[in-house]
C-alpha cells in the first residue's frame, strides 16, 4: 500500500497532535494542519540542503597503510563490460606494459639472456625479469648475467605491479590493473558510476587525483612506515601524503629531468597551493593521449618542457634518469 506525502503527513499529524491533545480519532483543525505542514516543509528543505552540502564536501581520506590488500575486481572482469572504449587500446597503453612478456621480435637477444621471459618497463632502457614463485620476479642485474632476487620486490614492485602485499612484498597481478587507479569497485557501480574513482561522475578532489597519479609518478618519494621507495598499500581514495614522504623542493631542482620536475611542480601546486589543475586536466590516460594539454594557456608550468619563445611543438630535450630505477 502506498500513501501520498500529504496522507503520510496527515497520519503523522494525527499521531503527534491527536494523542498529545487527548483527541484520539479526531482530526486537528485546518489552522493547526497548516502550521504543521509549514514546519514539515521547512524541515524537508533543511534536510535537502544539508544533504547537498554534505555531498559537496570532500570525503575524509581512507587509509590502508600496512593493512591486508582489500578484495578488488580484476581487470579481466572490468574489461568484459569496458571492452569497447578501453579494451581495444589498453594492451598498448604504457600502464599495461610496466611488466610484460618478452617480445622476441622487438628486443635483441644480445641485450637479454634467454631466461629473461619478462620485461620491466614500457620503453627503453629495458630490464629483464624471470619468475621466482608466486608474486615474485628476479631482476636482471646491470652486468646482464646475474639475477637479483630482492631488488624487484623492494624497489620496483610498487609501481610496476598491482596490489603489493605490505609485508611479503609480493604482487597480485603483473603490470597495472584497473584497481591501481580506480580503486575498489562496489558491486552496484554499474548502476552508479559515481562510486568509481576518476569516473566522470565521481567527485574530483584535486588532492586525491594527484595522490592516485603520484603513487607511481612521484619518483624519489619514500614510505615513512616501510622505508621503501613506493607507497605502503595505497588504495585510490587514500591520502597518499599521510605516509608517502615527498620533498617538493625537487620541483625547483634543475638537475631533475623536465618530466619529473613537471610532476613535482604540478602536485606541489595542488597540495600546497590549492590548485585545481591536475594530471587529468591535460592527460587522457586510457587513450595514451596528451593532446588536451595543448589547449591549456601558457603558464610557468609549461616552461618545464616548452620554450618561452617559439612553437609549442618544440620541447626541451629530456634525459630521464632515476636513482630508484637505476638508470
Amino acid at each position: 500500500m502506498r500513501f501520498s506525502y500529504r496522507e503520510i503527513g496527515n497520519r503523522l499529524l494525527r499521531a503527534r497532535l491527536g494523542k498529545s491533545h487527548g483527541i484520539h480519532g479526531c482530526f486537528p483543525s485546518r489552522d493547526r494542519r497548516k502550521r504543521f505542514f509549514a514546519s514539515l516543509g521547512k524541515l524537508l528543505i533543511l534536510e535537502v540542503l544539508l544533504a547537498m552540502l554534505t555531498a559537496a564536501l570532500p570525503l575524509p581520506a581512507q587509509d590502508h597503510v600496512g593493512q591486508p590488500i582489500p578484495k578488488y575486481v580484476t581487470g579481466d572482469e572490468c574489461l568484459f563490460c569496458h571492452r569497447v572504449k578501453v579494451a581495444d587500446t589498453w594492451q598498448q597503453n604504457p600502464h599495461a606494459l610496466t611488466v610484460h612478456p618478452r617480445p622476441e621480435d622487438e628486443i635483441s637477444d644480445e641485450n637479454l639472456p634467454t631466461d629473461a621471459a619478462y620485461i620491466l618497463g614500457s620503453h627503453p632502457p629495458y630490464r629483464g625479469l624471470k619468475e621466482d614463485g608466486y608474486g615474485k620476479y628476479d631482476l636482471l642485474s646491470h652486468d646482464g648475467k646475474s639475477w637479483d632476487p630482492e631488488a624487484f620486490a623492494l624497489r620496483c614492485a610498487g609501481c610496476h605491479t598491482t596490489a603489493v602485499d605490505p609485508k611479503a612484498h609480493t604482487f597480485s597481478a603483473s603490470s597495472l590493473d584497473c584497481y591501481t587507479c580506480h580503486g575498489v569497485a562496489p558491486e552496484n557501480h554499474p548502476n552508479d558510476t559515481s562510486l568509481i574513482w576518476l569516473s566522470k561522475k565521481h567527485a574530483h578532489d584535486p588532492k586525491q587525483i594527484v595522490s592516485i597519479c603520484g603513487q607511481c609518478h612521484l619518483r624519489g618519494g619514500k614510505s615513512k612506515s616501510s622505508r621503501l621507495p613506493y607507497p605502503n598499500n595505497f588504495v585510490a581514495g587514500d591520502d597518499l601524503f599521510r605516509d608517502f614522504q615527498v620533498d617538493f623542493a625537487k620541483a625547483d631542482d634543475a638537475s631533475l629531468s623536465p618530466n619529473d620536475r613537471h610532476i613535482y611542480t604540478n602536485v606541489r601546486n595542488v597540495v600546497q597551493h590549492a590548485s585545481d589543475v591536475t594530471c587529468l586536466s591535460c592527460h587522457k590516460v586510457h587513450d595514451n593521449n596528451t593532446a588536451k594539454h595543448r589547449l591549456v594557456l601558457s603558464g610557468p608550468i609549461c616552461l618545464d618542457c616548452h620554450y618561452a619563445e617559439g612553437p609549442k611543438k618544440k620541447v626541451k630535450q629530456s634525459v630521464v634518469k632515476s636513482d630508484v630505477c637505476e638508470y
